[in-house]
């Protein structure tokens, strides 16, 4: 008679912005695990029954990403348990919670923006697929854009080209956004969110003020956000990522600055939104961005 597998064990988290990743230790061959099946509820410190109600998802590795989460950040507790190849349930793991990483979106105040973080390129040029005009408009390989003069559905194209991409002239892109700080500078934060990425990933240079901020390793994406504009649709295999480097306030200075997204190695990055955003200090009553 087939046995019910073990219980599952050794379940931990890792946070990170819009998504809760699980991981526990592998059950093994003895039964054969069909598949595991991760159950959820909102909130903290919940003991919870796994039911058909609140299952969000099964694979049959021993990780698995819950994401789709608020980028204020969302509470969730987790249980997991494992499914036979005989049909039969073992007991679930016991009840682990977590809260995604807040962005710096939510949480912080917005000092300059390009574009709406939304998931879409839509607002940006030439999206959802007029990628061939982006070398025509800009046979320099430069993307200038002034905070307050320009907007992203005339000046920001969707797609910033790389060296991987023989449609653009595999040529190094650099994206060159200017804005002004009226006041003292403090400590900061850039919010760079990508819709998708392509099948080569590649290395997104950060520059400030003409001197290097910080050196972002691009993950392989779907290659489909040239011709698709909304990571949201429901089933959409656009791969969203997010970067938020920080930025000490001895880096900015009041006056012009500018930021350049210099696409150093591998194929286009499709924008989702840019922005830099002042971290709250002591004292504040919270966020006051809207995103």
């Amino acid at each position: 008679m087939s046995q019910n597998p073990a219980v599952v064990t050794g379940l931990q988290t890792e946070q990170s912005i819009t998504r809760t990743t699980l991981s526990w230790r592998s059950l093994g061959f003895e039964p054969l695990i069909d598949h595991y099946r991760v159950h959820a509820v909102r909130g903290a410190g919940r003991d919870f029954e796994p039911t058909e109600d609140n299952l969000v998802g099964k694979t049959v590795y021993p990780h698995f990403e819950h994401d789709g989460l608020e980028p204020l950040g969302e509470t969730w507790t987790y249980r997991v348990l494992a499914r036979s190849d005989a049909g039969r349930l073992g007991r679930p793991s016991r009840p682990v919670t977590a809260t995604s990483t807040p962005s710096v979106v939510g949480t912080g105040t917005p000092v300059a923006v390009v574009g709406a973080f939304d998931g879409r390129t839509l607002e940006h040029r030439f999206a959802p697929a007029g990628y061939a005009q982006i070398p025509v408009e800009h046979p320099d390989a430069v993307v200038e854009y002034v905070q307050g003069r320009d907007t992203p559905g005339t000046a920001w194209p969707y797609l910033l080209p790389g060296p991987g991409d023989a449609w653009a002239g595999r040529k190094v892109y650099r994206a060159r956004w200017t804005f002004e700080l009226t006041g003292a500078p403090t400590d900061s934060d850039l919010a760079i969110w990508l819709v998708d990425t392509t099948r080569l990933g590649g290395v997104l240079q950060v520059l400030l003020n003409g001197t290097g901020l910080t050196s972002i390793e691009l993950p392989a994406g779907a290659t489909r956000g040239s011709r698709e504009g909304d990571a949201t649709v429901p089933g959409s295999t656009l791969r969203r990522c997010y970067f938020e480097p920080g930025v000490p306030a001895d880096r900015l200075r009041q006056g012009s600055n500018t930021v350049e997204l210099v696409l150093a190695e591998g194929g286009w990055v499709a924008w989702d939104a840019v922005g830099l955003f002042a971290r709250p200090r002591p004292g504040d009553a919270g966020a006051t961005a809207g995103w």
